[in-house]
């Protein structure tokens, strides 16, 4: 009668626990999820259903169409806007997060004890602007620039080049300025849970320097690496601001006529909501691709 007694006491106690676990576990991930549903799902479900919709002249016509769908899959502009983001975007990224990684490689393990310092300078610039941020690249890259200025000084160019500013060049550039300082935070954060032993343990295996990044580094530090990817491709991808600033007529990307689409006296929220929504899958599939490539690079 004592075992049972004790089973059952057991067994409670296992109910309540498990009960009092469940009551934790939604007072903890409840606010998050209330703000991420307000603040990101719905509006983001308002959006969608937008896409749907018609405008006419200055009214937007609650219905079910698939025109500006149809639009954007028969529009060559619209093409080679998508081609030209996805291509800045990936750039852009193919360039930060292996800077990003570098870094991060050697505020770990070459100036170990200056780590922290590197890392305070490198998030710095965080503290500045970001139209502030633009316009010193725009003031950089610039025909009277200080690049442009460096460069005759030297007597390397007797005239300003002009693919410098006004291109797609400028928009990258100044996108890897503004995005590695963000890009090095994950990948860092990942790289310090990296213990020197792994390293020193796969050295004295014979593995040589990209074998050990390849093989031992990356997977370690893929989630981090991963979290960089998405936010250089899918911060430089959605960006409007710069091309604008630095990119000229010639480098306009799927982001300025989303923007344009939602202001001025031309608007069309829909046709916006539509091309918001066409890049928003574009994108995830591509960042999808390219995270499933890095896993299967670290398997071979």
């Amino acid at each position: 009668m004592a075992v049972v007694a004790e089973d059952s006491t057991i067994a409670t106690n296992g109910r309540k626990t498990t009960g009092w676990t469940g009551a934790a576990t939604l007072r903890s991930i409840g606010p998050a999820t209330a703000f991420y549903t307000a603040f990101f799902f719905v509006p983001m479900l308002a959006l969608l259903v937008l896409s749907f919709w018609e405008a006419k002249g200055f009214d937007l016509i609650p219905s079910f169409t698939l025109l500006n769908y149809e639009k954007i899959a028969t529009s060559a502009l619209y093409h080679t806007l998508i081609i030209r983001t996805v291509i800045v975007g990936l750039s852009t990224a193919c360039i930060v997060v292996p800077l990003a990684f570098v870094l991060s490689y050697l505020m770990r393990f070459v100036f170990e004890r200056r780590g922290q310092l590197i890392l305070q300078l490198i998030l710095l610039s965080l503290f500045s602007g970001y139209l502030v941020r633009i316009y010193a690249w725009r003031t950089i890259l610039g025909k009277q620039g200080l690049l442009n200025s460096a460069l005759q000084y030297l007597g390397l160019t007797d005239q300003p080049l002009t693919f410098l500013i006004y291109s797609n060049f400028a928009v990258v550039v100044t996108l890897v300025g503004l995005l590695l300082p963000l890009a090095v935070l994950p990948v860092y954060s990942s790289m310090a849970n990296v213990s020197r032993d792994f390293l020193e343990v796969a050295q004295d295996l014979g593995a040589r320097r990209v074998h050990l990044v390849r093989t031992v580094l990356l997977p370690m530090t893929l989630p981090g690496v991963g979290a960089a990817f998405a936010f250089s491709f899918l911060l430089a991808a959605g960006d409007f601001v710069t091309p604008a600033l630095v990119g000229g007529t010639q480098s306009i990307m799927i982001g300025n006529v989303i923007a344009d689409q939602f202001r001025g006296v031309g608007a069309n929220w829909p046709l916006g909501a539509a091309l918001a929504f066409v890049m928003i899958v574009i994108v995830m599939v591509i960042y999808l691709a390219v995270i499933r490539l890095l896993r299967w690079v670290t398997r071979w």
